[in-house]
């Protein structure tokens, strides 16, 4: 018998400007301490994508949808273990019961914070009184569940809720109490995973992380009289692996401060997402330039902490996709014999009624061998997230009302600025590229609804994904 240890934990919760919310103290199991195949078997549970999160507050502007934001108290303890998952675990530190034989340990019925398999037991139990209420799983999202009346996302313990009228909404919370959910409503969706959602009058949503920003500025020590802010996150220069070798300052944590910038970039700064790449390439061992480049960063955040992503759709509803890439960026900048010099780098975004849903910056995997091939495999590997994200629009628009298939005025068009890889995207019959590339070029022909079409001869800035690229 495995007996885990058990400790209490204490956290401030805090709203999305920085403010407290509550302070938090949680009873919770060592799950360091569970040995699989006896106290745990499968432990993998989803999350919502935010690409789901946009697109419905981008339909919840064209339609004037209802939104409510809801979250569950004690979550992860309304699910119970399966009889085959024993978990023994000590008293908790301030409760001791004690018999002849000496002091007593505890068998969890219900799955408990700490445990590995507790987020995946909590998405069964959730998603099941879900499905019996009428609300259907997405088939591209697993934690999207679509009723007659009412859209769901789920992320573990938080939900946010779409409905035409808001007795739907409060009808679905009220049954779920009724099963024992302690689901509570939290107003209308002004604040999800630590993003402020702002509602104007003027057809439009705001994201920002001023609370997030903030935090980073002083765990960068940038001070406010003496740190100037600066008008770009990054030089114009591509950021090369450091030859001094000058260790970073070992007393700021430079993991920890990359990591808060990738979220913050991946929700609602989308303009800083090259610059934190780069930086996040040295996170193992950084140096004294690459801790320079970061505070770069926290000096544009500190003149920019106030703005944020802008969603302001049209009342079409229409899909572009602008890929992009730099060929070879770092050649010149590093060691000529080091391969990662030569390796390009792919941006892409991709806008849904003219708001962006999906941006990334990222080196390609494989070396291009000339600029077509490079803005080629851009190519692919934006329709590899494109796809997908067709299939959400198509399933989200059927769920709305909102007609998307071939026949009304959905149009998607991907905008490609390399007229070899558009003749190859369009031709797919290159012996030079992997199965995988030509695989998504005869997608192009297949699909439809979907136009590749060309913007050469425009000016740079006219590319949207620049921004991504360089």
């Amino acid at each position: 018998m495995n007996v885990l240890p058990s400790t209490w934990a204490f956290k401030c919760k805090r709203y999305p400007d920085g403010r407290i919310k509550k302070f938090k103290a949680r009873f919770c199991a060592r799950g360091d301490r569970q040995v699989e195949g006896v106290d745990y078997f499968e432990t993998w549970s989803p999350v919502a994508q935010w690409v789901t999160v946009r697109l419905l507050m981008i339909l919840s502007v064209i339609l004037r949808l209802k939104t409510a934001q809801a979250d569950i108290t004690a979550a992860f303890v309304h699910a119970e273990l399966p009889p085959e998952e024993q978990v023994f675990i000590h008293q908790p530190r301030g409760f001791k019961v004690h018999c002849d034989e000496g002091e007593l340990v505890l068998r969890l019925k219900r799955s408990l914070y700490g445990l590995k398999q507790s987020p995946r037991h909590f998405y069964q139990y959730l998603s099941s009184n879900l499905e019996e209420l009428g609300q259907v799983k997405s088939n591209f999202d697993p934690c999207l569940f679509i009723g007659t009346h009412v859209i769901v996302v789920v992320y573990v313990d938080d939900c946010l809720l779409y409905a035409k009228e808001d007795k739907y909404i409060e009808d679905l919370l009220v049954k779920l109490r009724e099963r024992k959910v302690q689901i509570n409503r939290e107003g209308s969706a002004e604040g999800f995973l630590g993003v402020d959602v702002s509602y104007s009058t003027t057809d439009s949503i705001t994201l920002t992380q001023e609370g997030l920003t903030k935090r980073i500025i002083d765990a960068l020590g940038l001070d406010g009289s003496y740190s100037r802010s600066t008008d770009t996150p990054a030089e114009a220069a591509p950021l090369p692996k450091d030859a001094s070798r000058t260790p970073a300052d070992p007393l700021v944590n430079y993991a920890s401060i990359v990591g808060m910038l990738l979220y913050l970039s991946g929700h609602s700064r989308p303009d800083i997402a090259f610059a934190v790449h780069q930086c996040a390439r040295y996170t193992f061992k950084p140096t004294s330039r690459h801790f320079t480049a970061l505070k770069r960063i926290g000096r544009y955040l500190k003149g920019t902490a106030d703005k944020g992503l802008i969603l302001r759709p049209s009342k079409h509803l229409h899909v572009d996709c602008f890929p992009d890439a730099d060929f070879a960026g770092l050649y010149n900048h590093e060691d000529s014999q080091d391969p990662h010099c030569v390796r390009s780098r792919t941006g892409y975004v991709i806008l849904v009624a003219g708001c962006p849903v999906l941006w990334k910056s990222k080196l390609q995997t494989e070396i291009a061998l000339s600029t077509m091939e490079a803005e080629y495999v851009a190519l692919s590997q934006a329709c590899k997230d494109l796809f997908p994200l067709l299939d959400m629009v198509k399933e989200l628009g059927h769920a709305v009302g909102v007609p998307v298939d071939k026949h009304t005025n959905m149009h998607v068009q991907v905008h490609e600025d390399n007229v070899g890889a558009l003749t190859l995207g369009h031709r797919c019959n290159s012996k030079s590229f992997p199965p995988p590339r030509i695989v998504f070029s005869s997608q192009f022909q297949s699909a439809v609804v979907l136009r590749v079409q060309s913007v050469s001869g425009s000016p740079p800035c006219s590319q949207s994904a620049v921004v991504f690229r360089v």
